[in-house]
């Protein structure tokens, strides 16, 4: 929770910083909601339009100002230069929410909503973020999905009014919309404030700590969360739950991939919100420190894993993760076989794993707590047959147990028809469990829980044989 109270200073800088609102959005809105409708706009590759900009003239959070209905009889058509020193004015009082320098020439391109759903098109036929989906779907977190669906580009374009673009390092306004919006005028800031992050930080350069999907998914939500975080800072908005959920399904809208047939599975609109949500929730932890410092330095020290976000204690402690050993298994399974997926998962994924199969989700995400660090396989052979080998480290032993009761819980539900607990075959510690929907296999060392699921006794006996 942030202090409620203000000092008189503050006070006149707030009083200063809805006048120049005013004139930002005043001008913002008769030239990107109106005039723009009536001249055709470039593409988002043309050369950008910049102006010189003006000293600033804030110095503190503002206040949450509406953006200002246009009151004329009649249209004026203002240029698109207009508009682009209207952004840079705005650009000036985000700079200084921040507390960053601002950018002293920002680009300014004004696409159609068609142009930004096509620029879309074109990035995702190359980055093919649909093929995450086939490992959700392993874990049960979403319906199995064949053809793997494409990203509604569409509806995402339908979701953005202005996007920065670390290509060019410039701010793109969508053209031929209706009337500015308060939603418009916070969209625009959160571009901005992107803006001022790649300015000082450099976004393309950033590396996560590990080539993991789990490490990345932390970065992403440092990145995603101070963007959020400058944005409710510059609405005054109080930063609790019901207030930044609005502005989190506004990013998550706008910057992740949607698609049509999932948009009410809860799992995985969980995880697009997670860099939004979580993310703002992880530097507000650091900003309460010391302002903006603390944040700044986590660039250079960025979270490490989904747990380090979700318990920014865990960051602060800067404690190492685990490295967990998976032996090579391709002289077990033999020809035939082909390793499709190697990755860390980390405990947002465990927990929305466990919680797609427990009753109880406070119990599932306490369960997936105490995660120290994971190595997660996903064979499959000629036949289609699959085989997940998952190894799982945790803090102590507790917790380990703690794991492997409540996965004990998820196995006979995984599979349909369930499956059936029976004797461990051929003395192997652990459990076992097995019936016409497959084989799952269960045991602990120490801090150590591996989990291997396939189709077949045999397979999975001797997969379970060779575990460290």
């Amino acid at each position: 929770m942030r202090r409620a109270g203000f000092s008189g200073r503050q006070w006149l800088i707030l009083a200063l910083m809805a006048l120049s609102v005013v004139a930002v959005f005043g001008l913002l809105g008769y030239s990107v909601a109106t005039t723009m409708r009536n001249a055709p706009p470039p593409s988002p590759s043309t050369s950008p339009l910049s102006t010189p900009t003006a000293a600033a003239t804030m110095t503190a959070t503002p206040t949450n100002t509406p953006a200002p209905t246009a009151t004329a009889t009649r249209a004026v058509p203002l240029s698109q230069l207009q508009s682009a020193r209207a952004v840079r004015e705005l650009g000036r009082i985000v700079a200084e929410v921040r507390d960053l320098p601002r950018v002293e020439q920002i680009p300014v391109t004004f696409p159609t909503e068609n142009e930004i759903a096509t620029f879309f098109l074109r990035r995702y036929q190359e980055e093919q973020p649909q093929q995450v989906l086939s490992l959700y779907a392993t874990l049960g977190l979403i319906p199995p999905q064949d053809p793997l669906p494409l990203p509604d580009v569409a509806r995402q374009a339908a979701n953005i009014s202005s996007l920065y673009l670390t290509n060019g390092r410039q701010i793109m306004l969508v053209a031929g919309r209706g009337p500015a919006t308060p939603e418009d005028e916070l969209a625009l800031v959160y571009a901005l404030a992107h803006a001022l992050q790649d300015n000082r930080f450099g976004l393309e350069n950033l590396s996560p700590c590990q080539p993991t999907s789990d490490a990345t998914m932390a970065l992403r939500a440092l990145v995603e969360g101070d963007a959020l975080l400058t944005t409710a800072e510059y609405a005054g908005l109080p930063f609790e739950a019901e207030q930044i959920e609005p502005l989190a399904q506004m990013a998550a809208d706008a910057l992740e991939p949607n698609y049509a047939s999932l948009a009410d599975n809860e799992a995985l609109q969980s995880l697009r919100l997670f860099p939004y949500r979580e993310g703002a929730q992880f530097v507000l932890a650091l900003y309460s420190v010391g302002d903006w410092g603390p944040v700044n330095r986590a660039y250079g020290r960025a979270p490490c894993s989904t747990e380090q976000v979700l318990h920014p204690e865990q960051y602060n402690d800067a404690e190492p993760l685990q490295e967990v050993h998976m032996p090579d298994l391709s002289p077990v399974l033999g020809s035939g076989w082909q390793e499709i997926e190697h990755d860390t998962l980390g405990e947002l994924i465990i927990g929305l794993h466990l919680g797609a199969y427990l009753e109880d989700e406070a119990a599932a995400w306490d369960a997936a707590a105490g995660w120290a660090g994971d190595v997660f396989v996903h064979w499959e052979n000629e036949e289609g047959q699959q085989l997940l080998v998952w190894r799982l480290a945790w803090d102590d032993r507790d917790e380990a147990a703690a794991f492997e009761r409540a996965y004990a819980l998820l196995i006979p539900r995984f599979r349909d028809p369930p499956l059936i607990a029976v004797e461990t075959p051929y003395g192997l510690s652990g459990r076992f469990w097995t019936g016409p929907a497959g084989v799952a296999y269960l045991a602990r060392a120490g801090r150590i829980v591996t989990v291997v699921w396939g189709a077949d006794a045999a397979t999975v006996t001797a997969i379970a044989a060779v575990m460290p």
